[in-house]
C-alpha cells in the first residue's frame, strides 16, 4: 500500500474533471477499486484517509490566509 499513490490520486481528484466524473460514476466499492487499480493506483483505506488529510490541511492554509 502506498501513501505516495493515494496522494497522487487525491491530486488527481482535484485537478481532473473527467477523472472526478468517472470516479463518482461507480456504484460500489468493489468497482471503485477495480478502476483505480486499472488507473495503476495502489493503496489502502488508511493512506487514503492520510492523503485527504494533507489535501484539507492545505486548503485550511490557503483559505486562513
Amino acid at each position: 500500500m502506498s501513501l505516495a499513490s493515494a496522494q497522487q490520486f487525491v491530486s488527481v481528484m482535484k485537478s481532473d474533471r473527467e477523472f472526478r466524473a468517472a470516479v463518482a460514476s461507480l456504484s460500489t466499492s468493489l468497482e471503485l477499486g477495480n478502476f483505480l487499480q486499472g488507473q495503476g493506483y495502489v493503496f489502502d483505506l488508511p493512506d487514503l484517509i492520510k492523503a485527504m488529510a494533507a489535501c484539507m490541511a492545505e486548503l485550511d492554509q490557503c483559505c486562513s490566509q
